[in-house]
């Protein structure tokens, strides 16, 4: 089973940013047992969301010719609550990207109110060489953020910070 932490993204940008948002719902199963006595996304959940929309914005600025393996949180910090029925929005930025690695900082937000933050989120990078695969995950970017083959063609690219 897949745990998608985010529930559309808003923005993009090859190469420099990506914006997702997550709405919290009472009725998701893991708030039912609480966090620190609280119904509340629990920090590990928040970082997690950060970690597949910096992730996105990896396989995004290449193209989907790589498979992005999360190796490294620095400096994570969680700075507030999300409690049900609020929306939670990612904005992940990337700090460089090289041939083997990706490196990114991301921050999530309860409207304008920081949540959570992390300096840096470092990423290993395999090539993917099958043109069926780099389809099939273009074809899972455009599932996973509901937007359409047109519109991912269409983001425009950022300067690639090396």
């Amino acid at each position: 089973m897949r745990f998608l932490l985010y529930d559309r993204v808003l923005d993009a940008t090859k190469g420099e940013s990506m914006v997702a948002v997550k709405h919290v719902s009472l009725t998701e199963d893991h708030l039912a047992a609480g966090y620190a006595g609280r119904r509340l996304l629990s920090g590990s959940l928040l970082l997690e969301s950060m970690a597949q929309v910096a992730g996105w914005l990896v396989h995004l600025s290449t193209d989907f010719t790589v498979s992005a393996f999360l190796c490294l949180i620095d400096r994570a910090e969680i700075v507030g609550e999300l409690p049900p029925g609020r929306a939670l929005r990612v904005e992940a930025r990337m700090l460089g990207l090289s041939k083997r690695w990706a490196q990114l900082s991301c921050a999530a937000y309860d409207e304008t109110t920081p949540i959570a933050r992390v300096a840096r989120l470092n990423y290993v990078l395999q090539d993917i060489n099958d043109p069926a695969e780099v389809a099939a995950e273009e074809n899972r970017f455009r599932y996973y953020s509901g937007w359409s083959l047109d519109r991912i063609r269409a983001v425009p690219t950022g300067p690639v910070p090396r």
